[in-house]
């Protein structure tokens, strides 16, 4: 003899809720794999709000579909806020990161490694040092040196002698001086 889960149940509310929970394995959020647990609980939410049920106030399928239908529903949003879900929980910044260390995660944060710290802290000072080292020596550079490397930043040799209007060869013998002047303060360093 068969088990029939539907017994003592509206025979209405127990097609309606097959046909509701094949509508929902269609979506994404379920899978035919789930067919029998959205049915029962479609089946609950008819079951307890069956006693509510007023016969002069409104018509019983009218009633089965809004609660079947509001049910369904609900189980979608569940479904969505779960899939929406990052997985985070809150956290005490005095929280310990491990269990064998006493340090925190608010330690942790604050760290010159951190996202809160100063991570580039280092490097900031190093690259401070090299523009006052680079702005010395382009203060001991000699005018047309100077001159020649502003324009050799932004220009090719050839476009900076024709914006100074001097041969290419000219150009080209003043970055040399430049280059050697350079490699002269570096070897004394």
């Amino acid at each position: 003899m068969s088990q029939n889960m539907n017994s003592g149940v509206d025979s209405y509310a127990a097609f309606f809720v097959s046909i509701k929970a094949k509508v929902l394995i269609r979506t994404p959020h379920y899978s035919v794999d789930d067919i029998e647990d959205i049915k029962q609980e479609l089946l609950l939410a008819y079951l307890l709000a069956w006693p509510s049920f007023d016969p002069g106030k409104g018509n019983p399928k009218s009633f089965i579909k809004a609660v079947i239908n509001n049910r369904a529903a609900e189980m979608l949003r569940e479904a969505e806020a779960q899939k929406r879900w990052t997985g985070l929980k809150t956290l005490s910044l005095s929280t310990p990161l491990t269990d064998d260390t006493d340090a925190t995660i608010g330690d942790q944060i604050t760290s010159d490694e951190s996202l809160w710290g100063d991570v580039f802290g280092a490097q900031s000072h190093s690259a401070a040092e090299q523009k006052m080292d680079h702005e010395r020596m382009l203060a001991e550079l000699p005018k047309d040196l100077r001159q020649t490397y502003r324009l050799l930043i932004e220009y090719s040799v050839t476009e900076a002698a024709e914006l100074l209007g001097i041969p290419r060869t000219t150009m080209s013998s003043r970055l040399k001086k430049l280059k050697k002047f350079m490699e002269d303060k570096m070897d004394k360093k």
